[in-house]
């Protein structure tokens, strides 16, 4: 009886810590929304920026 007891405590706090773990990743997601969304705006920008260039080079070799 007491093993059962044992095994559903053990449950409960790893649902708990699951559940408080995920609350924090919700929280921190949304307190640094606007930041994340910027830089990964930033980052395919930048990445099409350097794609453009890229074929920028290449045409122009090319035609040479």
């Amino acid at each position: 009886m007491l093993y059962q007891q044992e095994t559903g405590q053990i449950s409960t706090e790893l649902i708990l810590l699951i559940a408080g773990i995920m609350i924090i990743v919700i929280l921190a997601s949304t307190i640094y929304k606007e930041y994340l969304l910027d830089w990964s705006n930033e980052i395919n920008n930048t990445e099409v920026q350097n794609i453009k260039n890229k074929l920028d080079n290449i045409s122009s070799i090319l035609k040479k």
